[in-house]
């Protein structure tokens, strides 16, 4: 018997209304035609690109709150160097400050004892002055003065110098009174008459100028 063979405008069995069974079976599986394909593409490019924003976001988030924490501790750190650095100059000058005055109070102490010297080289000038001039030389005088002079050199190198009094008012700070007289053109607290000649180094007081003052 012979086979008949299928006519290409014949139906396919199986088909009804003539359509293929490959185009139904397209259609079932979910494939509409190019467009759908194309969607499914774009999607699937855009749907990561979409994702990765957030993450990007927060990235940057964390490192600007890192960056900020890092300039406040640079900060903090700078401000307290340079607020050891000032206390390291203030610690630096007070104790040159301290050395100084440690020898200066040294030397004012040991200055203190030639003063005495002075006042009893000058009562030895005052008594042998009041003593009755014969006119003749007297080397006791003559030695007595030069070594006064070399005192009061010596004294001056070192920086001391003699407290004004006579004919000021009364200074507590570098005057010391040790009596009062009435005497007419004086006005009350005027010292009139120095006792003791009182000396200072710099701005410390060795030894006040004792006075006299006006009643």
């Amino acid at each position: 018997m012979s086979k008949r063979r299928h006519h290409p405008s014949e139906p396919t069995p199986g088909a009804p209304d003539g359509r293929d069974s490959t185009i139904d079976e397209a259609t079932a599986d979910g494939v509409t035609g190019p467009d759908a394909s194309g969607d499914d593409e774009a999607a699937a490019f855009d749907g990561p690109e979409r994702e990765t924003d957030i993450p990007r976001a927060a990235d940057e988030t964390a490192a600007s709150s890192v960056e900020e924490v890092l300039r406040r501790e640079r900060d903090e750190a700078q401000e307290k160097w340079l607020r050891a650095l000032a206390e390291m100059d203030n610690l630096r000058k007070r104790a040159r400050r301290e050395v100084a005055d440690v020898r200066r109070f040294a030397q004012a102490d040991a200055l203190r004892g030639f003063l005495d010297i002075l006042d009893n080289l000058e009562r030895a000038l005052q008594s042998n002055g009041n003593a009755a001039d014969t006119g003749a030389p007297d080397p006791l005088r003559a030695g007595i003065e030069l070594t006064r002079q070399k005192f009061r050199s010596v004294l001056q190198e070192q920086g001391v110098t003699a407290i004004e009094a006579l004919g000021l008012h009364l200074d507590p700070l570098v005057h010391e009174a040790v009596g009062q007289l009435p005497r007419e053109g004086s006005e009350p607290g005027t010292i009139i008459e120095v006792a003791q000649a009182g000396y200072r180094l710099g701005e410390l007081v060795l030894r006040p100028a004792r006075v006299i003052i006006c009643a």
